[in-house]
């Protein structure tokens, strides 16, 4: 039963922190601009925002994810 409950707050508190840092990136990227999707490479989120144009328009941007990880990318649309 301790480790259950343990195991529940552990998910609790690891589901807010990952709400709290998806809150500040997309305050960072502006109204209007949504995260589709992350990738390796800056070219291959470049290649993902090109494909999907005619799903969200040609405004588009890709970013590193954040400074401890700049290995992997988002890509920003506007919808």
């Amino acid at each position: 039963m301790y480790r259950r409950t343990v195991a529940a707050l552990a998910t609790v508190a690891a589901a807010g922190a990952v709400a709290l840092g998806t809150t500040a990136t997309a305050e960072a990227a502006g109204p209007g601009f949504f995260a589709r999707s992350h990738h390796s490479s800056y070219a291959e989120c470049q290649a993902a925002g090109v494909a999907g144009a005619p799903l969200w328009g040609q405004i588009f941007f890709c970013e590193p994810f954040s400074p401890s990880r700049p290995d992997v990318y988002v890509l920003w649309v506007r919808i």
